[in-house]
């Protein structure tokens, strides 16, 4: 495939969000890879005015599309069936991408046999303040993940969907999203691609996932993700073998949590190394403290002894020669 003609679609769905939105598309504008096309998909009012929103992407080709308040699935599919990439990814309005997400991705696969590819997130949580009457970020760290295990996968869905791109054929093999799921549909996908297809992790932050606080979140929403939760496992739960479950808990599980443990100490050892760094910072800083103490007291001890002199010299205590007196009061007034 030819690098310059190989074409991006990113799906972007939202519902009455502009300002998240405007976030999310110009984070897509910001990215170093051409060229793509954004698939809005929009399940909320009509937005009237495209005009600033195609003004920020310049060069990046911006199709629009009711989807009639059908639901976040079916905003889902109807943006598949109208993207053109060869290689497609999500991003939802309240995400954004770092500017090398795409580039990232596009290029892993081109050059390797896998037709989908994942990178890594930051989970961003966020609250209403109403002091400001903004919503302001609290917390922001890297979500966990692993390699690719699709064992693990079955049992919980450890990958940000924002996170994966897929070859246009593979979503197409499994006929898309399955519009049963009002939520966890991206979940029910990624296992439904497992399947036949492998992913391949790249150790690499390349997005935001934002997560908002109880606030946005009604209660009747989380009771509706417990309940699809239990449909993923009642959909797939003739693929809970034995075996599976042994290979989740021996080479999933407990891979992941190994994963974690590896993660953890590379980062307990830059931890050290910086806190070696800076106690060489301090440790250099008190001899210079030292230093710089010496010599006030070096300076303090020869202004005494010159005022001492120029005392004798002006009190005429001491029987300079005419010459050398004036050669001492020039250079004591300096």
């Amino acid at each position: 495939m030819d690098e310059q003609k190989t074409l991006v679609s990113i799906i972007v769905r939202t519902k009455d969000r502009p300002k998240l939105l405007k976030r999310a598309l110009q984070s897509i504008a910001g990215q170093t890879y051409r060229p793509i096309e954004v698939v809005l998909v929009n399940d909320g009012e009509t937005i009237a005015d495209l005009i600033p929103f195609e003004a920020m992407m310049p060069d990046i080709s911006l199709r629009y599309l009711e989807n009639n308040h059908r639901g976040r699935t079916a905003a889902a599919n109807l943006g598949l069936t109208k993207s053109e990439g060869v290689f497609v990814g999500f991003l939802d309005d309240d995400d954004v991408f770092y500017h090398d997400h795409v580039s990232t991705l596009v290029y892993f696969l081109k050059s390797s046999d896998y037709r989908v590819a994942y990178t890594e997130s930051y989970f961003v949580h966020s609250e209403y303040d109403p002091e400001s009457r903004c919503i302001v970020q609290t917390q922001k760290y890297p979500a966990k993940t692993m390699d690719f295990s699709r064992e693990t996968l079955l049992f919980y869905n450890y990958i940000p969907f924002m996170c994966l791109m897929f070859e246009r054929s593979v979503l197409e093999n499994v006929k898309g999203f399955d519009e049963k799921f009002d939520m966890c549909e991206d979940w029910d996908l990624t296992i439904r691609v497992s399947k036949n297809f492998p992913f391949q992790h790249i150790s690499k932050i390349t997005a935001e996932y934002h997560i908002w606080s109880r606030d946005f979140q009604s209660i009747q929403k989380n009771d509706h993700l417990l309940v699809y939760r239990r449909k993923i496992y009642q959909k797939h739960v003739n693929q809970f073998s034995p075996e599976m479950i042994s290979a989740f808990i021996f080479n999933g599980y407990w891979a992941n949590l190994k994963y974690l443990e590896d993660r953890i100490h590379t980062l307990d050892s830059v931890i050290a190394k910086k806190e070696e760094e800076i106690q060489e910072i301090q440790r250099e800083k008190q001899g210079l403290e030292k230093e710089s103490e010496l010599l006030q007291a070096e300076n303090e001890r020869i202004e005494k002894e010159y005022s001492q002199l120029e005392g004798y010299v002006r009190g005429n205590t001491i029987k300079f020669p005419k010459r050398l007196k004036s050669i001492l009061k020039s250079f004591l007034r300096g």
